[in-house]
């Protein structure tokens, strides 16, 4: 059992010493440990801080990719204030302009009805006999089985949750003298030439179908076609164009219109199709608030720790990754592609300078109101482009060879799943982890380290203790030995 107190054989403080060894041999080693570890937390961290600047600044360049700065925005100037009667979508790559257009009909499916005064009430027997009957439109078909004696509204409920059905509602209308009650069958397929068509196999069905059985007469059956299956039709600028449902894909090209009213006589709607300069404005200032950002990000983590006029005195701390040279490689890399010439935008468009974009004293990205040299200012080659020039926009920054293509391949090799920013942090993370390992390796080595001198200095406790009642005894002896001349 180690010794929990010293000195109590030999009079001295044993205890205190120990303390003190342990303290120093503790404090040396913690204090190597926890500067360790605070130079891997804040580089760790200033690793996350540029990966994450470098991220955002990667979103806006994909934001800026492709045919995204083709944006098209539509407007449509309804008839009237209080009803829309059509919509409009375009692509990027719709042509600008303005079109008169007058929605003459809306797309219709078919509406068939019973015969009047053929059924009485929803009670009535539709068959006395069991059969089936096949709806079609369309090309789409589903069966539905006649019971015998099956009531109207028995069948309304049948071909409502038919297996199948393809947009077939039957509904029954009361309509009192004169007309009795009246089957009505609506088919949500519309266009010309797809009615809805009623067959069965048993001619004691013909009063439930559009087409007799054993006739070749599509319109023999007991049904009668209110409403035939219609197309919609649209007049763009004089030009009549159909569709067979509400939605005319191209009919203006690259542009989709959804219509849902007829719009009044000598009273169409105009709808506008344009360049969305706003948006690409926006998308455009979100790049390069991201890349000053970045730069902003990059400075700070580089700078060096500045020192006072005494040559000694620390006036402010460096960034967390001042001693690594991948960090300005990276911003280095960065700056040098934006600032090259880009074949994708033409002769008109071919670098950022060319768009308004130019970097200050602080190496920020602006679009400058001022001019210099007799040229035209940042903003105004930056007007100019988004008017005369817009989809050229799209090219500098989207196309093959672009801005957006060739900073992402330089920002993907630190940033991907392999790149050198993950593998940074990976070893960073694996150094903590040592970190962590060396500080409970020591804590196993001071309480051995404490016992051991506990065992030494005990030992000398207990020597000491028993020279000094040697010592005690020798003196008692020597003082009661008979003195000279006595």
């Amino acid at each position: 059992m180690a010794i929990r107190s010293l000195g109590a054989a030999s009079g001295l403080d044993l205890e205190s010493l120990v303390t003190q060894l342990v303290t120093v041999e503790r404090n040396t080693k913690e204090t190597r440990l926890d500067a360790t570890k605070k130079e891997l937390d804040s580089s760790l961290s200033g690793f996350g801080k540029l990966k994450s600047a470098l991220t955002k600044f990667k979103d806006t360049l994909t934001a800026l990719g492709d045919d995204k700065l083709r944006a098209r925005t539509t407007s449509i100037k309804q008839p009237t204030d209080t009803k829309t009667y059509l919509e409009a979508t375009s692509s990027s790559t719709a042509a600008p302009g303005n079109f008169d257009i007058k929605v003459k009909a809306l797309a219709t499916g078919s509406r068939i009805e019973s015969a009047n005064n053929a059924y009485t009430s929803s009670s009535s027997v539709v068959s006395t006999t069991a059969g089936k009957l096949t709806f079609e439109a369309d090309g789409k078909t589903f069966d539905v089985n006649v019971k015998a004696n099956m009531t109207l509204d028995e069948f309304r409920k049948a071909v409502n949750n038919a297996s199948g059905n393809f947009g077939v509602s039957a509904n029954i209308i009361n309509a009192g003298d004169g007309v009795g009650t009246k089957l009505v069958l609506t088919s949500s397929i519309t266009g010309e030439g797809n009615e809805l068509k009623i067959t069965n196999d048993n001619a004691a069905l013909d009063s439930l179908s559009t087409q007799a059985f054993g006739s070749s007469d599509p319109v023999s059956g007991g049904l009668d076609v209110a409403i035939e299956a219609g197309d919609a039709e649209v007049v763009i600028d004089g030009i009549s164009v159909f569709s067979e449902n509400n939605t005319f894909k191209n009919a203006i090209q690259d542009t989709e219109l959804t219509v849902s009213a007829v719009t009044p006589d000598g009273n169409n709607a105009t709808l506008t199709i344009a360049t969305d300069k706003k948006a690409a404005e926006e998308k455009i200032k979100a790049f390069m608030d991201a890349y000053n950002g970045l730069l902003t990000e990059v400075n700070s983590l580089t700078k060096n720790r500045t020192i006072g006029d005494d040559g000694k005195t620390v006036v402010a701390e460096g960034g967390a990754l001042s001693s690594d040279p991948m960090v300005r490689s990276i911003m280095s890399q960065v700056t040098k592609t934006l600032g090259s010439a880009f074949s994708s935008g033409g002769q008109e468009l071919n670098n950022l300078y060319a768009l308004g974009i130019t970097f200050n004293d602080q190496g920020k990205m602006e679009i400058s109101s001022t001019r210099q040299y007799g040229a035209d200012s940042g903003r105004e080659r930056f007007d100019d482009a988004l008017e005369n020039n817009y989809d050229k926009i799209a090219d500098l920054f989207g196309a093959s060879g672009g801005i957006t293509k060739s900073l992402d391949k330089v920002i993907s090799q630190f940033t991907d799943r392999d790149g050198l920013l993950v593998n940074k942090e990976t070893s960073l993370k694996d150094q903590l982890k040592k970190n962590t390992k060396d500080r409970e390796a020591f804590e196993r080595y001071i309480v051995s380290y404490e016992e051991t001198l506990r065992q030494r200095y005990g030992a000398l406790d207990s020597t000491l203790g028993q020279l000094q009642s040697t010592s005690s005894y020798l003196v008692q002896q020597l003082a009661n030995l008979p003195r000279y001349g006595s």
